[in-house]
């Protein structure tokens, strides 16, 4: 008997170990089957009411192709004038400070120069004996007229008398390139100092002068430029250059020219691509004179063409966690609290919608709301935040 119960005992125990071997075997990983995919995020109750995410759809709309610039303002060259003297001496005064606005043919300086006193003198003298030579000419055709003369002395006195209107409007024409009246010059009065005046109406930009300085005709006195009539000089990529024609609209949002977007269009396109980065230089108006007139010469622009239109698929801005080119976008999976992590292509944003680029539907969307979920996404790498 007794060795009847050791043997059911000894078979007992070799079931038991059998049947807690077969179900240690058959156990699933409970820990894999429940762990969330990492592109998945599950949201408490609490934290959904506070997200208070918005589901939507994706719509079609008209969106403008565009093409990104970069640039400056500047001012036609015929609105710029670089000042230098047209002829050496020494500045004897300054009326001008930069900033300030002149007008055409106003003084800006006064220079001392003796070779300008010279050539003055060298008029005069040339008037006066041109005068002379003028009177000898017509007497030696008197005497050639009678028969008294020699056409030697004749031909003599012409050219004596050629040569010499020949330096007296040489002469002249320098005088007045020097701001000198040659009326008042044959009326004995001759100018101590030249004037060095503005040939453009405008604004000193640069001024390089003091009093007592030696000047040369090398050197620039002055810059003025005038403001009245600006313009944009854009870049753009070689890339994009060919979809640039024009009279095409450029649109500016700088904060530094407030919330307004600046209007302008397409007014010459460049015919050769220049530098390393290969880009092609536009010329464009601003639509508006009133716009115009808040751009400063030399600031710096971004700027958009617009190139076309066509039908895009969009959604607003606040849909789409951005990440340079592409991004992501939300949606719903169908369990309880859960959202899918999706990415997708970006194309034209246009008041404050972007066009988005995928192949799936885009009938059920976070649109409101896809931020919080990537902020909570990006503290635990997705799965259930409690």
């Amino acid at each position: 008997m007794k060795n009847i119960l050791i043997i059911l005992t000894i078979a007992l125990l070799n079931v038991g170990c059998s049947s807690r071997g077969t179900l240690d075997e058959e156990q699933p990983d409970t820990t894999a089957v429940n762990k969330p995919a990492p592109d998945q995020i599950t949201v408490s109750p609490g934290q959904l009411k506070a997200m208070n995410l918005q589901i939507g759809a994706a719509t079609q709309r008209t969106v403008n192709d565009e093409v990104p610039a970069t640039g400056t303002v500047d001012v036609p060259p015929q609105y710029m004038a670089s000042i230098s003297p047209l002829i050496g001496g020494v500045i004897q005064r300054v009326n001008v400070l930069p900033g300030q606005r002149v007008g055409k043919g106003e003084t800006l300086a006064t220079l001392q120069s003796l070779d300008f006193i010279q050539m003055q003198q060298d008029y005069l003298q040339a008037v006066s004996q041109l005068g002379y030579q003028q009177a000898e000419l017509q007497r030696q055709k008197t005497l050639i007229a009678e028969d008294v003369g020699a056409k030697k002395r004749l031909q003599q006195a012409e050219a004596d008398y050629g040569s010499n209107r020949a330096l007296v409007s040489s002469l002249a024409l320098k005088l007045k390139s020097l701001g000198t009246s040659v009326a008042s010059l044959k009326d004995g009065k001759m100018m101590p100092v030249m004037r060095i005046t503005s040939p453009i109406a405008g604004y000193i930009t640069a001024s390089n002068v003091h009093l007592g300085q030696q000047v040369a005709t090398a050197d620039m006195l002055f810059k003025v430029m005038n403001t009245d009539h600006k313009h944009l000089e854009l870049s753009v990529f070689e890339n994009d250059a060919f979809k640039v024609k024009l009279g095409q609209t450029i649109l500016i949002n700088d904060p530094k020219l407030g919330k307004e977007t600046i209007r302008g269009q397409v007014y010459l396109v460049g015919k050769a691509f220049q530098g390393d980065a290969r880009t092609i230089t536009l010329h464009g108006h601003v639509d508006n004179e009133a716009q115009e007139a808040r751009l400063v010469p030399g600031m710096f622009l971004n700027a958009r063409i617009l190139t076309g239109s066509r039908m895009a698929t969009t959604l607003p801005e606040v849909a789409i966690i951005r990440k340079g080119k592409s991004g992501f976008i939300y949606v719903p999976t169908g369990q309880p609290r859960t959202y899918k992590r999706i990415p997708v292509g970006i194309g034209v944003i246009d008041n404050g919608r972007i066009e988005v680029i995928t192949p799936i539907a885009l009938t059920n969307i976070v649109t409101t709301g896809a931020y919080l979920l990537e902020a909570e996404m990006a503290k635990g790498e997705g799965g259930v935040v409690e």
